[in-house]
């Protein structure tokens, strides 16, 4: 009896314990500056656009964004909690002038909080975690200083983290007045501004503490001019404007702070952040597509996964319909309602156009025919690729690259995912996604009406004849480039290259011809 007892004293306390949570607010934050603090969560200060307070990491528990503990303040409530992110990776944040990070933060049950930003910046380490002191019970406080981030710059702040996996897990925490600041500037020696717009309009992102921006533009566009500038001390003055004159380029704006001697200098990078043009039109013609206006497409679950770390849009150039994905760190497309047999293919194609990613990962995962986690357990395999910048990039990787790298099937792929180099900001337009086969084309098998195009090799310089009346012939290089054009029946190759082309033709009576041509 002294056991069950014991037992149901254990449990009460138990469901104390986790029941237990904040029932006032937690400290007021002084009166700031707008220069000298970036909000991510406060009722106190104006707040960073954009954030998500609750991304799928895998996390154990979840997060209310609006929990009261009665007094009519919001805080964030952290339940079963053994890790959580905080992503704004479409408003990155310049916090390389702040000086500390302030957090206060409630518990009665977690032993260990450790916390860092996330910055993707490429300039020093990308997230250094720090405990967070905790006092059980009540409200703590926290003012955590820059240089306890041993290495990291903050010049690019996408995300935060906070981890309790080192103590008692999972726990519960309630957080509020997440937010950088800085001591304010003595008197005369502000040079901040209050505002600064670019062709009327206000820099998205725009922070006084922030000196540097990137503003994007699409390819073709003018460009962009800084039409006002305004600073925060009626006693500094704007000393000098310097408007960039070609994309990409950088326009300044030269700040002196009252006393004639402080400066501080924005900067503006502008980059083309859209293509003006539309993918090539692709010429393969046995293929499995996923996404081409050129081909029947199979069907595609989702386009973004709710595990995705990225913005998804689905947009058009041209009237060409194409993917759009920002603030890219990685995204998943899945064909699991009806996985994609690849195994008579030799190569997966995409076309993907990008002005900042240096290094796009591709993974295929296979679900080995009975679901995610299922008894056959999953496959996936890695392939990573070189992109140039401001340009359709034809990514051609053999299939063999995968199963090479681990990947056991192509019969049952249910997974595509992309992820980008730098993290979390990548920017990156796709179109004509499909496995393509080596196969015969059409022109090359045993057809008795087929088209003839002789002679084959050619010689550079020679002359390209089609034993049929054609409408229209064009000659495409290995990367899809259209280099030449014609609607006569005999085609004069003046000044073409050596290579390997496709020739794609249409014939009088509409037929469409497709086959390799070799010039030597």
């Amino acid at each position: 009896m002294k056991q069950a007892v014991t037992s149901f004293f254990s449990l009460i306390v138990g469901v104390v314990g986790v029941l237990a949570q904040p029932t006032s607010s937690a400290p007021t934050p002084p009166a700031r500056n707008a220069a000298d603090v970036i909000s991510i969560f406060s009722g106190a200060y104006t707040g960073v656009s954009g954030v998500n307070y609750n991304p799928n990491w895998g996390q154990s528990g979840g997060v209310n964004a609006a929990f009261d503990p009665g007094t009519g303040d919001v805080v964030l409530a952290y339940t079963n909690f053994n890790y959580q992110g905080t992503g704004f990776e479409g408003s990155a944040q310049n916090a390389s002038e702040m000086e500390f990070v302030h957090i206060d933060v409630w518990t009665s049950n977690a032993t260990v909080l450790k916390f860092t930003p996330i910055d993707n910046s490429g300039d020093g380490a990308g997230e250094v975690l720090v405990d967070v002191p905790l006092v059980s019970g009540q409200w703590s406080s926290v003012d955590l200083p820059k240089s306890a981030f041993t290495g990291m710059s903050w010049k690019s702040v996408i995300q935060l983290k906070f981890d309790g996996q080192a103590g008692v897990s999972p726990s519960d925490i309630y957080l509020d007045n997440i937010y950088f600041w800085k001591k304010p500037a003595a008197k005369g020696e502000d040079a901040t501004l209050k505002d600064l717009k670019v062709d009327g309009t206000t820099i998205p992102g725009f922070a006084p503490s922030a000196l540097t921006y990137a503003f994007g533009v699409s390819e073709g566009s003018p460009v962009p001019q800084i039409t006002l500038a305004t600073a925060n001390d009626s006693n500094a003055t704007i000393t000098k404007i310097t408007q960039a004159t070609a994309i990409p380029g950088d326009a300044t704006v030269l700040v002196t702070a009252g006393n004639g001697t402080t400066t501080a200098t924005y900067t503006v990078s502008y980059f083309y952040s859209s293509p003006e043009n539309p993918a090539p039109t692709p010429t393969a013609t046995t293929v499995i597509s996923m996404y081409s206006d050129a081909y029947t497409n199979v069907d595609v679950d989702t386009w973004r996964t709710d595990w995705s770390q990225s913005s998804f849009e689905a947009t058009s150039i041209k009237g060409n319909a194409t993917l759009k994905y920002t603030n890219l760190g990685f995204n998943g497309i899945e064909t699991i309602k009806k996985p994609i047999d690849a195994s008579a293919m030799t190569t997966l194609h995409m076309d993907v156009w990008s002005p900042n990613i240096t290094v796009f990962n591709v993974k295929l995962v296979s679900f080995l025919g009975d679901g995610f986690a299922g008894g056959n357990g999953d496959s996936e395999a890695n392939v990573n690729v070189t992109l140039k910048a401001n340009q359709w990039n034809q990514i051609s990787i053999p299939l063999k690259d995968f199963t090479d790298a681990g990947l056991k099937s192509l019969a049952d792929l249910n997974q595509l995912i992309i992820t980008s180099t730098p993290f979390g900001s990548g920017i990156a337009f796709i179109d004509n996604i499909y496995y393509s086969s080596s196969t015969t084309s059409v022109d090359e098998e045993n057809d008795g009406n087929a088209m003839n195009v002789y002679p084959n090799p050619i010689t550079r310089g020679g002359t390209l004849r089609f034993s049929n009346p054609v409408k229209n012939v064009v000659m495409y290089d290995v990367n899809g480039r259209v280099m030449l054009e014609s609607q006569e029946q005999v085609v004069n190759l003046l000044g073409l290259p050596a290579g390997s082309y496709t020739v794609k033709s249409v014939e009088e009576n509409g037929a469409v011809r497709i086959r390799t041509v070799i010039v030597h």
